[in-house]
């Protein structure tokens, strides 16, 4: 007898434990020792309109403290830096794209595994900033947005939940039934009953050999969606 998991639940982040919870207190300390830093660069401000009255005053433009005004020799340097980048882009092969492309997974699959442990925790707010850090660098990957949807949804920020569901529905996987299942969820908890029946059928129907898992899944989400 054949299994009713459909792959795109393969993934079952929520259950294994995390190897990562190491490395993410070692982020925490840098982020306190930058944030001592930034104290420490922080120049007193000056009030510039002390003794400004009706008849007692001078307009002009004035600089920040400490800011010097944009250099257009290094403008001009970026730019040429940034057209530099770009023409290496054109010019890469074929190879070379493939090559950067995997290593580009491979960031983004590392960042997965970050918001899949601030997840458990759970920490909603991290993990949706760890999966869309993962999104800067593959931006068509469902896993990503449908993660950092269901972290809107358990922060009960339904429409915007919504927004990355739709995102995969209408421009990368209309037929996926992990975006069906999770658009019937958020609808449901929404009190859209229409949409919710609309979903629920489009899961069935793009997915009829996984109809019994579909119906199994709705049953469960009523209470632990």
């Amino acid at each position: 007898m054949g299994s009713t998991q459909h792959p795109d639940f393969e993934e079952n982040f929520l259950l294994k434990p995390s190897k990562v919870d190491d490395l993410f207190k070692f982020l925490d300390e840098i982020a306190k020792a930058n944030k001592m830093e930034k104290k420490k660069d922080e120049k007193v401000e000056v009030d510039l309109s002390a003794g400004v009255t009706e008849t007692n005053f001078l307009v002009m433009e004035r600089c920040p403290l400490g800011l010097k005004k944009p250099s257009f020799k290094k403008t001009s340097v970026v730019s040429n830096l940034n057209q530099m980048t770009f023409m290496r882009q054109i010019d890469m092969t074929s190879d070379q794209r493939n090559t950067a492309r995997i290593e580009r997974v491979r960031v983004a699959n590392n960042y997965r595994r970050l918001g899949n442990a601030e997840f458990r925790k759970p920490n909603y707010e991290k993990a949706i900033e760890m999966y869309s850090k993962g999104l800067q660098y593959i931006s068509d990957t469902e896993v990503l947005y449908l993660n950092r949807a269901l972290c809107y949804v358990k922060k009960r920020e339904y429409k915007r939940a919504i927004i990355d569901i739709d995102f995969v529905l209408y421009h990368l996987d209309f037929h996926s039934l992990r975006g069906w299942l999770y658009k019937a969820g958020t609808l449901k908890r929404m009190n859209n009953e229409a949409g919710y029946k609309e979903c629920a059928d489009n899961a069935r129907r793009f997915n009829r050999e996984f109809v019994g898992f579909v119906d199994k899944f709705l049953e469960k989400m009523r209470t632990d969606f």
